[in-house]
């Protein structure tokens, strides 16, 4: 509790007599997003993302986030690394888009889930992606390698 004779504090009062006060700092500069590496990241990626843009989450984020870590892990196992992950609000503000790009020409493997022997691992990847997702589009890329653009309705 102040005692009644204590003086408001001011800025000239928090220096010390005798040194000038130090100038303001200027504001850090904003850093770039880290590159996306891994499923995780990508995960983490779209949650800001959607939290940034007011967006509650939800089933949307929910949905995504599970293409996405299908999409990155295909592109780590089958498509020889992740060369590239984007994921933005579309500009109408009704979609969330995202771009996955590997080094590997191949398309992902077309397998239905219900033809899927349910004791073998794998091979269920593409088909969740196309389930998940309201637009699915793969694109070969000029210097090889793909883009697959994934969107989900906001």
């Amino acid at each position: 509790m102040p005692h009644d004779d204590a003086l408001p504090l001011t800025p000239e009062a928090a220096v010390p007599e005798g040194r000038p006060p130090e100038p303001a700092r200027p504001p850090e500069p904003a850093r770039p997003p880290e590159p996306v590496r891994t499923a995780a990241q990508a995960r983490s990626a779209l949650a800001r993302l959607l939290d940034a843009a007011g967006h509650p989450g939800g089933r949307v984020l929910a949905d995504a986030q599970l293409a996405v870590t299908e999409l990155v892990a295909n592109a780590l196992r089958h498509g020889g690394g992740l060369t590239c992950f984007d994921a933005r609000l579309a500009a109408c503000g009704t979609e969330l888009v995202v771009d996955v790009e590997d080094g590997d020409d191949r398309h992902p493997v077309v397998q239905r889930l219900h033809d899927r022997d349910p004791a073998t691992a794998g091979g269920r990847g593409w088909a969740i992606v196309q389930a998940l997702a309201a637009t699915c589009q793969v694109v070969p890329l000029p210097a090889g390698g793909k883009r697959i653009r994934v969107t989900f309705a906001l």
